[in-house]
């Protein structure tokens, strides 16, 4: 069974249910964290400025630098995760080349007093980009696309003149999985489609309910959910061909609606799983995640964090059931996955777990170094058959877990061998470290003698001469 399979059979629909373990920051406190497109490196922001690479298999830094002067509070990877996109509280957008982080590609200070809302890749073009600033006196900018060979920027028109849009500014803006379309939402719960190109709009509709703030919006990796975080504390599940498809001014109904009614818990942040199939909602008065099953709407898990803590952001696994959170104020990251169960039959096919102890019973000619009664035939032909299997071990497939439909453009083999998208970042091993080591264990005695007076042995020949 080849690795794929093993993540189909064991990651698929399917959420997190425990805490796993932290990972280490080297004592800064983040603030925002994104995984990569294949979900094999994490990126995390933090207070100081510095942005933070981890390797996603072994949980450690791989690469770390001094991004901004002040907290990060956006990060966006491109597509082939060979670059990196922060924001900071300053005003300052960086786009850095993720082995080389000497110096930035490109750098913009929007002044000061200005704070980047936000900055995102073009999910199929990372020489085009998204900005989304706040000024003064908490006054929205409108968002503004920049591309970054040309250098020039251009501002998303709004809906209506321009006494609606001072009314209604823009709260939160984001790229469809596919880079084809903008969808932005206002402060009033309008939603507005642009197309990336042209960057006219092709749709504007309203959300059901009262007028309240859309703050944040989620897309799936598959099937073109878009979800969306309201200030009315519901968390809204649309389609984007019904968006595109809609009446102009008309009220979208959501095809699924998630709210804590207990509790009427406001949402900090939201994200959802990489077949859509499960939505999670951080809640902005401790560090717990609510996850619910899309279909049915159904909570199916919550999850506690330590007492005390608020949460900052959450991001859900590409393709696999894990979860990683950023606590608020101490910057710490938590990675929650499954319970971890052994099944050995995944590994052998013939291997039968029980229950209780069972007394086994011995085969005829189970344990015989020759068996008299088995057919020679019957042998030879099987054993011969198992030799003749021819197994590929060149051609490189795409891995099931990995191709879904957002994956239907892309060539694994071709990436692979031409080294189109960075998979991992590899760690040279500290060589000071190892020479200093190595210098103390040559200093280091290896022999009594080498530590005695030299005078000594003399002194106790010359008394036994006496």
């Amino acid at each position: 069974m080849n690795t794929g399979d093993l993540f189909q059979k064991h990651f698929s629909n399917s959420y997190p249910e425990e805490r796993d373990c932290t990972l280490d920051s080297n004592g800064a406190a983040a603030t925002i964290c994104r995984f990569n497109r294949l979900g094999t490196l994490i990126a995390v922001g933090s207070t100081d400025g510095r942005v933070f690479i981890y390797d996603f298999s072994t949980k450690g830094i791989v690469k770390s630098w001094n991004a901004h002067v002040k907290p990060i509070i956006s990060l966006s990877w491109s597509r082939n995760g060979k670059r990196l996109l922060s924001s900071s509280v300053d005003g300052s957008v960086a786009v850095w080349d993720v082995l080389n982080t000497t110096q930035p590609l490109h750098r913009f200070c929007y002044g000061v007093g200005s704070t980047t809302q936000c900055a995102l890749f073009n999910p199929r073009n990372e020489n085009q980009i998204l900005v989304y600033l706040v000024l003064l006196n908490s006054i929205c900018s409108p968002p503004f696309v920049r591309n970054l060979t040309t250098g020039q920027e251009i501002k998303l028109a709004p809906i209506g003149n321009k006494s609606d849009a001072a009314d209604e500014p823009i709260s939160s803006a984001i790229f469809d999985r596919r880079g084809y379309h903008i969808i932005t939402g206002s402060t009033k719960g309008q939603i507005i489609v642009y197309d990336s190109n042209t960057l006219k709009s092709v749709s504007h509709c309203r959300q059901q309910g009262n007028q309240q703030q859309i703050k944040s919006f989620s897309i799936s990796r598959r099937n073109d959910y878009i979800i969306t975080n309201s200030q009315d504390r519901v968390i809204r599940c649309y389609r984007l061909q019904d968006m595109l498809n809609i009446k102009p001014g008309s009220t979208l109904q959501p095809i699924q609606k998630f709210q804590d009614i207990v509790n009427k818990t406001l949402w900090k942040c939201i994200c959802t799983s990489g077949d859509g199939d499960y939505i999670c909602g951080g809640s902005s008065k401790s560090h717990s995640l609510n996850i619910w099953e899309r279909s049915t709407g159904a909570l199916v898990k919550i999850l506690h964090g330590h007492k005390g803590e608020l949460l900052s952001d959450v991001q859900w696994h590409p393709n696999r059931p894990v979860i990683i959170s950023v606590s608020a104020g101490v910057g710490t990251v938590t990675v929650w996955t499954q319970a971890h169960v052994e099944n050995w039959s995944a590994f052998a096919p013939d291997f039968t777990e029980l229950e209780e102890n069972l007394k086994y019973v011995e085969k005829e000619g189970e344990f015989d170094t020759f068996d008299e009664d088995a057919s020679d035939d019957g042998m030879e032909t099987e054993k011969k058959e198992e030799d003749e299997i021819d197994i590929d071990v060149v051609t490189v497939q795409a891995p099931d877990y990995l191709h879904s439909s957002d994956e239907d453009l892309e060539d694994f083999s071709t990436d692979l061998e031409n080294g189109k998208s960075l998979w991992f970042i590899p760690v040279v091993p500290e060589l000071d470290l190892v020479e200093e080591e190595s210098n103390k264990s040559e200093s280091r005695p290896n022999s009594s003698s080498k530590t005695r007076n030299p005078g000594k042995p003399t002194q106790l020949k010359s008394r036994r001469s006496k």
